[in-house]
């Protein structure tokens, strides 16, 4: 069993986590290392997180790389690892998507043979909702038992299926490890920074005409202390994490004063592709359908398995982006401002 289990109060573990540049790796290191309990954190990634202190050890990972899987065992044993939390996900997609492809699909391939070799007792893997894809035949909330069907043209999503499948090929190989996957939904606040981000900071911002999908968010605070608990505690399975409350689409335009331009969807998704290439929009036309249809997550298994509950709505959480946006530009969120939804 993990010492991270939660048996005792403040019971000693040491964690190592891939991406520990990205976003969530410099908000996870901090954390850990104002937590009493965390002895050791081992940083993995190309260059040392900027949030590492007196418990962090940098050890440079390249998962592109088709030795990082020794690499990473190596550190994990060395270090007597307790817990691994893999984070190494791109925010947005890129235009180096073979690249990409051999960060996130085979990479995660890659650093779950390491947890195998080096017999971790437990794996967190961020995630996503958008695993589950924006389909037309999508129930009104999605579970955990529901396919992971993610977006077949978009190599982005289906890296990130790709992802939980090796976590669930660790789950069925090594069943004494404790290995969880946590579907973040959109997450939004003042300091990450995604696709959807990117997007909904201009001014004009594309609607596809006839259709104004319910969307949720989950507030960046948030989800660091999902993944703290995650580490802190053994949650085995898999779990939706997702704020309360749901938004039309138009209402997440109206809140930022934004102007949604309509377009029929079939122009939509070639057009969009066109601007991806070219790189003048943040997301090539397929990512369309996650504003056509419907794809909100359903939250019972996060607040009675896993025991956790957001402390900001949807709607707190994309207001605190647009608030972030205001007071960075020096300008008032029109839809803030008429007190919008």
């Amino acid at each position: 069993m993990s010492k991270a289990s939660g048996d005792g109060p403040g019971r000693p573990y040491r964690v190592a986590l891939t991406g520990a540049r990205t976003f969530f790796g410099e908000r996870l290191i901090a954390a850990l290392e104002e937590d009493p309990a965390c002895e050791h954190i081992a940083a993995l990634d190309i260059r040392p997180p900027e949030s590492g202190r007196t418990k962090t050890r940098f050890s440079r990972l390249d998962l592109t790389d088709p030795s990082s899987d020794d690499q990473a065992a190596q550190v994990l044993k060395d270090d007597g690892i307790d817990v691994l939390c893999h984070l190494a996900f791109l925010a947005h997609p890129s235009h180096a998507s073979s690249w990409a492809h051999e960060l996130e699909a085979i990479g995660s391939f890659y650093i779950m043979n390491a947890a195998a070799t080096a017999k971790v007792p437990k794996v967190v893997l961020r995630s996503t909702t958008a695993v589950y894809g924006a389909h037309p035949t999508n129930p009104a909330f999605l579970t955990e038992r529901h396919l992971l069907r993610g977006e077949p043209k978009s190599r982005w999503v289906m890296d990130k299926v790709a992802a939980e499948r090796e976590l669930a090929r660790l789950r069925k190989d090594c069943p004494q490890m404790v290995c969880t996957a946590l579907r973040f939904g959109m997450t939004m606040g003042p300091t990450v920074r995604s696709w959807w981000s990117r997007m909904l900071t201009r001014q004009s911002v594309p609607r596809l005409m006839g259709y104004d999908p319910m969307m949720q968010f989950l507030h960046e605070d948030d989800a660091v202390d999902a993944l703290l608990k995650a580490v802190r505690e053994d949650h085995p399975g898999d779990f939706n994490v997702v704020a309360p409350g749901t938004l039309y689409y138009t209402d997440v335009l109206k809140l930022g004063g934004r102007v949604g331009v309509p377009m029929p969807h079939l122009l939509g998704y070639s057009f969009g592709n066109l601007l991806f290439n070219l790189q003048l929009a943040d997301a090539p036309g397929t990512f369309l359908n996650y504003l056509r249809y419907t794809w909100v997550a359903d939250d019972r298994r996060m607040r009675e398995q896993l025991g956790f509950s957001p402390r900001y709505t949807s709607r707190e959480a994309i207001v605190a982006f647009y608030q972030s946006l205001a007071r960075r530009d020096g300008t008032q969120a029109t839809g803030l401002a008429r007190g919008a939804v």
